[in-house]
């Protein structure tokens, strides 16, 4: 399933913007030249292809997590090496923060970087998590 497609079927749409969790979201793709700050951002910080890949499908639909940093945005490594944390930081829509945990190789939600409220082996799961739980408890509309 797309970005689009998930969005599409959890997320009211009002306007050309998707409602999430209370929030108007716009999907944008990348630019080819975001994705290539993306690229080499990821080289820096040794991030394992599988996930550079992964990111780079989800980031060519929409060039950031929820409107939060943009794919070429060096914060994305803010909480990288920092006190034994490897984590790619996507974003965050009110206090729930998304990463990648290079550690234990998962996906996450939780606050401030942990992942207390779910814990996905693949991005897309994670977002579908996320939306679906919106939808159901009516956040989405």
């Amino acid at each position: 399933m797309t970005v689009k497609a998930l969005f599409d079927k959890y997320c009211k749409i009002e306007d050309g913007e998707y409602i999430v969790h209370g929030h108007c979201v716009t999907l944008e793709p990348a630019t080819e030249e975001e994705l290539e700050s993306f690229k080499q951002l990821c080289a820096e910080y040794n991030v394992e292809q599988r996930i550079v890949d992964e990111l780079i499908n989800y980031f060519r639909q929409s060039k950031s997590f929820f409107g939060y940093f943009i794919c070429d945005d060096s914060s994305l490594f803010e909480w990288w090496e920092e006190d034994g944390q490897r984590s790619i930081w996507l974003g965050c829509v009110d206090d729930d923060c998304f990463i990648y945990d290079d550690i234990d190789h998962k996906y996450g939600i939780g606050f401030a970087g942990n992942k207390d409220i779910g814990e996905y082996d693949t991005l897309m799961e994670m977002l579908e998590a996320y939306l679906k739980e919106g939808f159901e408890n009516g956040l989405n509309e």
